[in-house]
């Protein structure tokens, strides 16, 4: 986007859930729902071709580490849910634009899977990003217009992290 920012892209169930919770750390500047992960072109909801929802967030990394909004990530989603519980679609995923973001999203899920913050095995992909398919203007932004369109989950309350705070 710019040469002072960086994309994540991020899976963690419900696209507008994630979109809404991931906005709101200090240094995000934006964030598109769209679908990566799989082999269809222009998935859509009920014919994903093996897409994840995703969340790209545009972040300015002088104010935001891309470890930083990983860990927002991991505040916000059930990283123990695999496919199995949740489907494809709502997988547990994270798409790496370049190899640092590698690196810190391998040392993350390892770092999360050792704390024991969730009850299970993180079950978390780290994978390269692909295409990114946006989801349609009717997607975007969701919770923001219809705030009572579902329920969005709640960081745990036992959490110290500077970044939960950010949600409050």
């Amino acid at each position: 986007m710019g040469e002072h920012t960086e994309t994540a892209v991020l899976a963690g169930g419900c696209a507008w859930i994630m979109q809404q919770l991931l906005r709101h750390p200090e240094g995000v500047i934006s964030t598109r729902t769209g679908f990566m992960g799989g082999t269809k072109d222009n998935p859509t909801e009920t014919d994903s071709g093996g897409h994840a929802e995703v969340v790209e967030v545009v972040f300015d990394p002088a104010r935001l580490s891309y470890r930083g909004l990983l860990e927002v990530f991991f505040l916000v989603h059930r990283a123990d849910l695999d496919v199995g519980v949740v489907g494809s679609l709502y997988r547990s995923e994270i798409f790496c634009t370049s190899p640092e973001q590698r690196h810190v999203a391998e040392e993350m899920v390892r770092d999360v899977d050792a704390s024991g913050h969730w009850p299970g095995k993180t079950v978390t992909r780290v994978s390269e990003a692909g295409v990114f398919w946006e989801m349609g203007p009717e997607d975007q932004d969701y919770l923001q217009r219809f705030p009572h369109g579902c329920t969005p989950p709640f960081p745990r309350q036992d959490d110290t992290s500077e970044n939960f705070r950010a949600l409050a």
